[in-house]
C-alpha cells in the first residue's frame, strides 16, 4: 500500500511539472489548461498542499472558455456575434463585470460605443469591439480614445473576440514613438491562442483584465506605470530589444509584489507610497523568488533587475510621480552576497578567432566605426560601462597614441588608434558638438550614448550563430575575462592593474593562487634581497 502511494504521488508531481513546462514553451494552452484542471483536486489531496496556483487555474480555465467562445461562433464572426457570446456572454462574466448594468450602442459623439460598462462611482470601461475575422489594427486605437474622451474615462478594451488591448488615456504621450503615438495608450495587447509571442503580451498577465485587478485592487495601474515608463524610455531613445529587457524584469516584479500589496488595501492608496518606500529587502525577496523558481541569478542579470526597477523609480520620481527613492541605499553591499553564483558559472579567457568573428560582424553594421571602438577599448582596456559614456574626446592625445584613464596614461594599440581617427572624422562631419566620444542619433539629433545602448552593442552578439557563448558578452564578462586573458599572455599583475584599473583586493577573484604558484619562477634569487647579504658567506 505505502509503495503504491509513493508511486500516485511520483505520478502526480511529474503530471504537474510536464503540464508546468508545456505551459511556458507550447503555444496552445487546451491540453495545459484541461490536464491543470483534471487533476487539480487530486493532486492538492495527495501531496498535502496546494501544488499548483489556483490563480493559474482560474485565468487558464477563462481562457479556454473564450477560445471555445470565439471557436463556438464558427465563420459567423461579424460584431454583433463576437460582442455577445465572446464579450459580454464569456469575458464579462467570467472576469467579474456586471452585465446587468452595462448599456450597448450607448451614444457617444461621433458614433455609437459596443458596450458601455459601469464601474466604481463614476469610473465605466470602454469596449470596442470589432469583426472577428481580422486582426486589430493599432489606428483602430483612434476610436476608443474619441469613445473614451467624451465619457471621460481613463481606461478602454479593443477586441475582435481572440485580440484583447488594454489601453490607459492617462498616459501622458510624447508626438512620436516608433511611428505611431496612439502605441503610446497600449497597456497589454493579448492574443488568446498565443501563450507568447513577438509583440504580443504573455498570457500569464491576462488576469490584469479582471474588474478586481482594474478597479478593486486596482493592481492593473502597476502596468500602466510602465507604460507610461515605456513612453519616457523610448524618448530617451531605448531600443526594442533593451526595453524587452526592462519589461520583463519589471513585469515580474509587479505580478509578484501586486498580490502583497494590495492584499487590504488598492492602488490608489498604497501604490505610491509602496514605490517610495520599496528597498533592497524587497529586492532580496523579488530575487529569492526568482531563485526559487530556477531563474539566472547571475550578479549580471541581479544588476540588470537592479538597473531595470531602479530607473523606473527616477524617472517617477523624476516627473514627480512619488516624493524620494529607497530603493539606492546599499546597493552594491547587497549584491554581493550573490557574487558566489556568479563565480560558480566561471570566466574564460578571450581568444583571437572569437575577436576576429566579433570584429567582421561589426563591420558590417550602420554605426561600425563607433561599436567598434567600444569593443576594442572593451577588449584592451576592460572599461565599464560608466567609463565608456563618460569619456570625452579630450582623454586621448592628437595622435590616439595614448589615452588618460583616472590618472594612468595608456599606450593605444594600433588598430584602436585607426578606429579612433575614423570616429573622429565622422564626428566633425556630423558637427556633433558634445565632447563625449560615444552618440546615438535620435529624433534628428545626436545624443550621448545611455547605458541600454552600450547593452545593444553587446546584446547584438546574438545575431552571429546559435552559439550559446554570444549571449555571455557584456561589458562586465570582457573586463572580467580580459584580466585572465592578460594573466595568461603573460602580463604582470602590475601591469593587469594599470591597464584595468581593478583593484588589487579584487584580482583574487579573477586569478586564483594555484594560477599564480604554477607560473612563478622555478628559481628562487635571493640575491635580489637586501643589496644580496643573504649570498655572501656568513
Amino acid at each position: 500500500m505505502e509503495i503504491l502511494i509513493v508511486f500516485k504521488v511520483a505520478f502526480y508531481w511529474i503530471w504537474i511539472k510536464l503540464l508546468e513546462y508545456l505551459y511556458k514553451h507550447l503555444e496552445s494552452i487546451d491540453i495545459v489548461t484541461r490536464g491543470l484542471l483534471k487533476y487539480e483536486n487530486t493532486a492538492n489531496k495527495m501531496l498535502g498542499i496546494n501544488t499548483i496556483k489556483k490563480e493559474l487555474f482560474i485565468m487558464n480555465d477563462i481562457v479556454l472558455k473564450l477560445r471555445n467562445a470565439y471557436k463556438g461562433i464558427g465563420n459567423k464572426r461579424h460584431e454583433d456575434n463576437v460582442r455577445l457570446h465572446v464579450i459580454i456572454n464569456t469575458f464579462m462574466k467570467c472576469y467579474g463585470y456586471d452585465v446587468g448594468k452595462c448599456s450597448l450602442e450607448e451614444s457617444i459623439v461621433k458614433g455609437f460605443c459596443d458596450v458601455y460598462v459601469p464601474a466604481i462611482g463614476k469610473n465605466a470601461l470602454i469596449i470596442e469591439v470589432k469583426n472577428g475575422n481580422r486582426p486589430i489594427e493599432v489606428k483602430d486605437i483612434e476610436q476608443v480614445r474619441t469613445y473614451a474622451g467624451s465619457k471621460g474615462q481613463r481606461f478602454g478594451i479593443l477586441t475582435n473576440g481572440y485580440e484583447y488591448v488594454l489601453l490607459d488615456f492617462s498616459i501622458e504621450t510624447i508626438p512620436k514613438i516608433e511611428g505611431d503615438v496612439l502605441e503610446s495608450y497600449i497597456v497589454f495587447w493579448f492574443d488568446i491562442f498565443k501563450v507568447r509571442t513577438k509583440g504580443r503580451t504573455e498570457l500569464r498577465y491576462f488576469k490584469y483584465l479582471s474588474f478586481d485587478n482594474l478597479y478593486n485592487n486596482q493592481s492593473t495601474h502597476f502596468y500602466c506605470d510602465v507604460a507610461q515608463y515605456r513612453v519616457w524610455k523610448y524618448e530617451q531613445g531605448i531600443k526594442d530589444v533593451s526595453w524587452n529587457s526592462y519589461r520583463c524584469t519589471l513585469f515580474q516584479f509587479f505580478d509578484y509584489f501586486a498580490p502583497k500589496v494590495l492584499a487590504k488595501r488598492n492602488y490608489g492608496q498604497v501604490g505610491k507610497r509602496f514605490y517610495e518606500n520599496l528597498d533592497m529587502e524587497q529586492f532580496d525577496m523579488f530575487i529569492s523568488e526568482c531563485k526559487r523558481n530556477g531563474k539566472d541569478t547571475s550578479t549580471k542579470t541581479l544588476n540588470n533587475n537592479h538597473t531595470h526597477i531602479y530607473n523606473m523609480l527616477y524617472e517617477l520620481e523624476k516627473h514627480e510621480r512619488i516624493r524620494f527613492i529607497s530603493l539606492s541605499d546599499s546597493r552594491k553591499e547587497n549584491l554581493t552576497i550573490y557574487e558566489e553564483t556568479e563565480d560558480k558559472r566561471g570566466v574564460t579567457e578571450l581568444n583571437a578567432e572569437d575577436i576576429q568573428v566579433i570584429l567582421d560582424f561589426l563591420k558590417t553594421k550602420r554605426n561600425s566605426n563607433r561599436d567598434i571602438v567600444i569593443f576594442l577599448l572593451e577588449i584592451t582596456l576592460g572599461l565599464e560601462r560608466s567609463q565608456l559614456l563618460e569619456l570625452n574626446w579630450d582623454a586621448f592625445d592628437k595622435s590616439f597614441k595614448h589615452i588618460s584613464i583616472e590618472g594612468r596614461k595608456i599606450e593605444v594599440c594600433l588598430i584602436l588608434q585607426e578606429y579612433l581617427m575614423k570616429l573622429n572624422k565622422e564626428v566633425k562631419r556630423a558637427k556633433i558638438k558634445s565632447p563625449k566620444v560615444f552618440h546615438v542619433f535620435y529624433d534628428g539629433e545626436y545624443r550621448p550614448m545611455r547605458e541600454w545602448n552600450i547593452n545593444d552593442v553587446f546584446n547584438n552578439f546574438v545575431q552571429i550563430t546559435n552559439d550559446e557563448k554570444w549571449k555571455s558578452y557584456s561589458p562586465k564578462f570582457v573586463r572580467k575575462s580580459l584580466i585572465r586573458t592578460m594573466f595568461f599572455a603573460g602580463y604582470s599583475l602590475e601591469d593587469i592593474m594599470y591597464i584595468t584599473g581593478i583593484d588589487i583586493n579584487n584580482i583574487s577573484k579573477y586569478i586564483k593562487m594555484n594560477e599564480l604558484l604554477q607560473r612563478r619562477s622555478k628559481k628562487i634569487n635571493w640575491k635580489q634581497l637586501y643589496d644580496g647579504i643573504l649570498c655572501r658567506e656568513a
